[in-house]
């Protein structure tokens, strides 16, 4: 039991936790391999684990599974900005060889569409790699002082 804690976490428990929050912050240098054996560990460990232990390994599932939302629905923005910039990309080009599309495309309009998902990727990221990062930064030391992790139920 930490010290000043009225919380008992089991050594081994709060050992894996501690390795899972250290993969959790590696994960997006990795290509999130590590993200994954975090994962593993947190799912076949939190059924056995005492309840701080136990709250920590349900807050790094959440943790992980929200911010790689966050960060897909970044990609399929920029997925879509990509798509937006070669579409205007080819209207201008044909264009320049007079050859015109049977629908018109408005280049100006299908090019600020693509800043505006181009923007709303790097935010969707920022937010997703940083909550990540955060997160398990602040987990860790919530488990370090022996709290479970959030809010008290």
């Amino acid at each position: 039991m930490a010290r000043g804690s009225a919380y008992a976490v089991h050594p081994a428990e709060r050992l894996a936790a501690l390795v899972n929050y250290g993969l959790l912050i590696a994960a997006p240098f990795t290509l999130n391999s590590l993200g994954l054996l975090a994962m593993f560990i947190a799912y076949t460990r939190r059924g056995s684990a005492d309840p701080v232990a136990r709250s920590h390994f349900d807050f790094q599932i959440r943790r992980y599974w929200m911010d790689l939302l966050l960060v897909a629905l970044g990609f399929v923005c920029a997925a879509g900005a990509l798509a937006a910039g070669f579409g205007a990309a080819i209207e201008g080009g044909m264009a320049a060889f007079g050859v015109g599309l049977p629908v018109h495309y408005d280049a100006v309009h299908i090019g600020l569409g693509a800043v505006v998902l181009l923007v709303l990727w790097a935010v969707l990221w920022a937010i997703g790699l940083l909550g990540l990062l955060f997160g398990s930064i602040y987990g860790a030391l919530r488990l370090a002082s022996g709290r479970p992790a959030g809010k008290r139920r």
